[in-house]
């Protein structure tokens, strides 16, 4: 996440795949999440986004293998960018997520809830620094913590005129009441850009200790107008 937005009256839609393996004691599991985004600028330092997320997940343990899918709550972001001076700049970023999930099978939370993320961008060349820290007020039907922290930033390095290197670490509240310990990942991957309206990107995630998924590969498209 950066400080960018598309400009009045410009469109942006991400496209995002995260294949995801996870080892918790007894039990193999293998996710699919699939992410569409789209984002309008409502202003020059505004955007409205709309995300709807799908999920696919296998379940193998002892009593036999489990398979469900379904969409997952849909989000309704505002990403205003408030502060610009220079190589720096600052953005806040409010949503809802909206619980167009089924809860009963794990797919959503089954309320309406709310956050918001402060986003820090420092670009004074190639090589740039992003960071975010956000709460979500994780309102939900499921007996999950009902505050949650997230706090990540990243290094980008713009190799060539198309190509970005990326590494990013993230640390988020886990939603597990039961579970202790933070949700923490590492990802590098990289950003190509054929074309000033088009970005392809591919990256490994890593996690880090036992409340996190072992490793994802991560897939991404977007394009603007």
């Amino acid at each position: 996440e950066d400080t960018g937005t598309q400009g009045e009256g410009h469109y942006q839609i991400e496209l995002m795949v995260d294949r995801t393996r996870d080892h918790p004691p007894g039990i193999k599991v293998r996710e699919l999440l699939t992410t569409a985004v789209l984002s309008y600028g409502l202003m020059e330092n505004a955007d409205l986004q709309v995300g709807l997320p799908h999920l696919r997940k296998h379940a193998h343990d002892a009593s036999g293998r489990h398979a469900g899918q379904g969409l997952l709550d849909t989000s309704l972001d505002l990403k205003w960018r408030f502060f610009e001076r220079e190589a720096l700049s600052l953005a806040l970023k409010p949503g809802i997520p909206l619980p167009t999930g089924d809860e009963n099978r794990g797919f959503g939370t089954g309320r309406v809830t709310w956050g918001a993320l402060l986003v820090f961008s420092y670009e004074p060349g190639p090589l740039a620094f992003h960071s975010h820290f956000g709460y979500r007020r994780n309102n939900n039907a499921l007996d999950q913590r009902t505050s949650l922290w997230h706090l990540s930033g990243a290094l980008t390095y713009r190799a060539t005129g198309n190509l970005k290197l990326v590494a990013d670490l993230s640390a988020d509240t886990n939603p597990d009441g039961s579970r202790g310990g933070s949700l923490r990942y590492r990802i590098l991957g990289l950003v190509y850009s054929p074309t000033p309206a088009l970005d392809l990107d591919a990256g490994l995630k890593h996690g880090h200790g036992s409340a996190a998924a072992d490793r994802a590969v991560l897939f991404g498209a977007t394009l603007r107008w």
